[in-house]
C-alpha cells in the first residue's frame, strides 16, 4: 500500500513538471546516444588499428624476406675465398650471383675492409679501394658487424658512385682472423619496391623509413613525405638487421572524428526530439497523461531493453532464457555474425549454434548461471554459421539481476573475431615458414661449403702437382684434370643456383593442370628412351584430374620420377611403369618394377644432394633431391616405398 502511495505521489511530481520532465529525458537519450557513439567509436578505431597492423606486418615481413634472402648471396660469395685469404672465381660466380636474386643490385668482397672486388663494375669504378673502416660514416656500422660475427645491413647512404643504398656486410673470418666483408648492395628504390609498399592504398595511410644515423644519433628519414607526423596516429615496427624503423601513419587525424560527427548529431537531435516530444504530451490533461503514464509503465515492462539503442548497436546482442538456452530476442547485428534471420533464431537455442568442442563447458557455465553461482561469463568460443563455417566470437553474458539470485534471463554480448583469430594464425603460420626456411638455409650452407671445399682442396692439389711437374705429359695430364675438376665444379655451381632458386622463389605461381596431359607430354620428351629399353608405361590417371601447380615444377617433377624409373630398370625383364592417381588423398603414385633401392641403408639420405645408391654412372645425385625441394615449396610431400629387386614406388601427396 505504501508503495503505491510513493508511486503515485512520484508519477504526479512529473505529470506536473512536464518542461523537467522533457529535460531529464532529453538528457537521459543523450546519455545513451553518447553510450552508442562511444562503442561505435571504439569499434572504428579498433578496425584502423588491425587494418594499419595488417598492412604494417605484411611489409616488415617482405622486407626480412629481401634482407634474409641476401645471406645466402654473402655466404656464397663469402667461400670463394680459400683458407689462404684469396678470392677464387669472383668474377664467375658474382654475375650468377647478382643475375639469379632480383633483391641485389651488386656485390663487393671487402678484403681488410677495403673495397676490391666489384660485380656489376660499371657504373661502380668510384668505389674501388673505398676504406670502409677508415670512413666515419660507414666505421660505426662495419665494426658492430665485425664485433657480432653476423650480418648486418648498414645505410641507407649516399654512394660516391650515386644513389642510396643498404650494404648488408656478412664479416668473414679466416683461421680465426677477420680477413673482410662478403657485400650485397641493395638500392633504397628496390628495397621499398619489394618490401611491397608501393602496391598500398595511399589514400588513407603512407609509410616512412628511418634509422639512427650513428655519427649524429639522430632519426634520418628517407620517403619522400618528409612532414612531422608526430601529431597524427601511427604504428612502428623495427627491422633488426639494420636496426631500422618502418612507420605506418594515417593520413588524416581526424578521420575517426569525421565519421562519428554524423551519429553524434543525429543522436542529438534525437535525444533533443525525444525531451520535446515527451514536454509536449506531459503538457497534455492530466487525465490523458495519466492514461499515457500507465501505458507508457506497461511498455517499460515489457520493452526493457530499450528497442531503439537494440537494433542499432554494432555488436551482437541476444536475450536468452537461462532455464532451456532458448533466445527470447536478437538484435540485427547477431542476426548478420550467425547468418540466420530473427524468425528463424525464434526457434533455436544456444546449443544449437555452438561449436561441438564448446557445447558440454557452455551447459555446465549456463547451470552455474541459472543456480546463481555466478552472474556473468567473458570467454572465447566458436559458432556454427548457417552456411556450415566456423565464426570466431568474443562472448560477454550477464545475468538479469542480482549476484546470488536465480536469473531467468540473460544478456549475452557478441563480438566478431573471426579476422582477428585468422590473422593469429597467418601470423603463425609466417613465423613456422620462416623457422623452416631458416633450418633449410643453414643445412643448404653446409652443403655449399662442403661440396666447394671438395672442389677448391682438388684445384689445390692438381695445382700443386702442376707446378712440380717435371715434363710436358705430366703437366698435360694434370691440365686434363684441372679441366675436369674445373668442369665438376661448374655443374655443382649450377646445381646449387638451381636449388637457390627454388628456396628463395616464395611467390610462385600456380594454375589448373590436367595431370594426364603432363605425365602424356613427359611420355613424349622420353620417347627415345622409352622406346631404346622397350619400356611399357600404363598412365591410369583420369583425364579430368587437375591439379594447381607450378606448371615449371610439375614438369620437372614428372620427368625427373619417370626417366629414374627408366634409367633404373632391370636388364631380365621388360621394364614396367604404372602412374595412379587417388582422388580421396590427392596423391599421385610412380610405381616401377626396376632394380630397387636398399632403404634400411640409404633410406635417411634418399633426398639428400649428391647421394647415389648405385654404381650407374650417369648417376649425379641432384635429381630427387631438385623433386623434393620443389615438393616442399608447393606445400605438398613425397615418400618412397622400394625393395631391391622388386622395384620402386613414389608417392606425392598434393597440398
Amino acid at each position: 500500500m505504501s508503495f503505491k502511495k510513493n508511486w503515485k505521489s512520484v508519477s504526479q511530481w512529473f505529470l506536473t513538471r512536464p518542461n523537467t520532465t522533457g529535460i531529464l529525458v532529453f538528457f537521459l537519450f543523450l546519455l545513451l546516444v553518447s553510450f552508442l557513439v562511444k562503442l561505435r567509436y571504439n569499434a572504428v578505431r579498433d578496425n584502423q588499428h588491425r587494418e594499419m597492423s595488417n598492412i604494417l606486418n605484411v611489409v616488415q615481413y617482405n622486407f626480412e624476406q629481401i634482407l634474409k634472402s641476401s645471406y645466402a648471396t654473402t655466404l656464397t660469395l663469402a667461400l670463394t675465398v680459400n683458407d689462404d685469404g684469396v678470392p677464387e672465381n669472383f668474377d664467375e660466380i658474382a654475375p650468377h650471383l647478382v643475375n639469379n636474386n632480383p633483391n641485389i643490385d651488386a656485390v663487393q668482397l671487402v678484403p681488410n675492409g677495403v673495397i676490391k672486388y666489384v660485380y656489376p663494375l660499371k657504373g661502380n669504378e668510384a668505389v674501388l679501394n673505398y676504406d670502409i673502416l677508415n670512413t666515419p660514416d660507414a666505421k660505426v656500422e662495419a665494426l658492430k658487424s665485425i664485433k657480432t660475427k653476423m650480418m648486418y645491413f648498414a645505410g641507407p647512404f649516399h654512394l660516391k658512385q650515386g644513389g642510396v643504398v643498404a650494404v648488408g656486410r656478412l664479416p668473414i673470418f679466416k683461421k680465426g682472423k677477420f680477413w673482410g666483408f662478403a657485400s650485397v648492395i641493395i638500392r633504397l628504390k628496390t628495397l621499398i619496391k619489394l618490401s611491397g609498399i608501393g602496391s598500398i592504398d595511399d589514400s588513407k595511410y603512407y609509410f616512412q623509413f628511418s634509422k639512427i644515423k650513428p655519427a649524429t644519433n639522430k632519426e634520418e628519414f628517407f620517403l619522400s613525405t618528409k612532414e612531422d607526423f608526430s601529431n597524427k596516429y601511427f604504428q612502428s615496427v623495427t627491422i633488426p638487421d639494420g636496426d631500422w624503423k618502418l612507420y605506418i601513419i594515417a593520413r588524416d587525424k581526424n578521420a575517426l572524428f569525421y565519421q562519428l560527427i554524423t551519429s553524434s548529431v543525429l543522436g542529438f537531435l534525437f535525444s533533443l526530439f525525444c525531451g520535446l516530444w515527451v514536454a509536449s504530451i506531459m503538457k497534455k490533461p492530466a487525465r490523458l497523461q495519466l492514461l499515457v503514464h500507465n501505458q507508457a509503465e506497461k511498455i517499460v515492462d515489457s520493452e526493457r531493453e530499450f528497442k531503439a539503442i537494440f537494433d542499432q548497436s554494432p555488436i551482437g546482442i541476444a536475450r536468452i532464457e537461462t532455464g532451456t538456452g532458448k533466445f527470447v530476442s536478437v538484435n540485427p547485428e547477431f542476426c548478420k555474425i550467425i547468418g540466420y534471420t530473427e524468425h528463424e533464431i525464434a526457434d533455436m537455442n544456444f546449443q544449437s549454434i555452438t561449436h561441438p568442442d564448446y557445447l558440454e563447458e557452455n551447459i555446465d557455465s549456463m547451470k552455474k548461471l541459472k543456480n546463481g553461482v555466478i552472474n556473468a561469463l567473458d570467454f572465447e568460443k566458436r559458432y556454427i554459421h548457417k552456411s556450415g563455417k566456423t565464426v570466431w566470437v568474443n562472448l560477454i553474458i550477464s545475468g538479469i539481476g542480482k549476484i546470488g539470485d536465480k536469473p531467468t534471463n540473460h544478456i549475452a554480448i557478441v563480438e566478431d573475431i573471426t579476422e582477428k583469430k585468422r590473422a593469429e594464425q597467418e601470423l603463425k603460420q609466417s613465423f613456422d615458414l620462416v623457422s623452416d626456411q631458416n633450418k633449410r638455409l643453414l643445412n643448404f650452407s653446409y652443403i655449399v661449403s662442403h661440396n666447394l671445399r671438395s672442389h677448391t682442396s682438388n684445384i689445390e692439389t692438381i695445382s700443386n702437382f702442376l707446378e712440380t711437374a717435371e715434363t710436358k705429359e705430366e703437366r698435360d695430364e694434370m691440365i686434363d684434370l684441372l679441366k675436369k675438376v674445373s668442369q665438376s665444379l661448374n655443374e655443382t655451381m649450377t646445381n646449387l643456383n638451381e636449388v637457390v632458386s627454388i628456396r628463395t622463389n616464395i611467390n610462385l605461381s600456380s594454375e589448373p593442370l590436367n595431370l594426364k596431359e603432363y605425365i602424356n607430354k613427359t611420355k613424349l620428351i622420353l620417347s627415345q628412351q622409352i622406346e631404346a629399353k622397350q619400356v611399357k608405361i600404363e598412365n591410369l590417371v583420369a583425364a579430368s584430374i587437375m591439379v594447381n601447380y607450378n606448371t615449371a615444377y610439375l614438369e620437372s617433377i614428372l620427368f625427373n620420377l619417370i626417366s629414374n624409373a627408366i634409367r633404373y630398370s632391370r636388364s631380365d625383364v621388360i621394364p614396367e611403369i604404372k602412374i595412379t592417381f587417388d582422388s580421396k588423398t590427392s596423391t599421385l603414385k610412380v610405381q616401377d618394377n626396376g632394380i630397387g633401392i636398399d632403404l634400411k641403408k640409404n633410406g635417411e639420405k634418399m633426398f639428400g644432394m649428391y647421394k647415389t645408391f648405385n654404381n650407374n654412372p650417369d648417376s649425379k645425385g641432384i635429381g630427387l633431391f631438385i623433386v623434393k625441394n620443389q615438393i616442399d615449396a608447393m606445400g605438398g610431400s613425397i615418400t618412397v616405398d622400394s625393395m631391391l629387386g622388386k622395384g620402386t614406388t613414389f608417392t606425392i601427396s598434393f597440398k
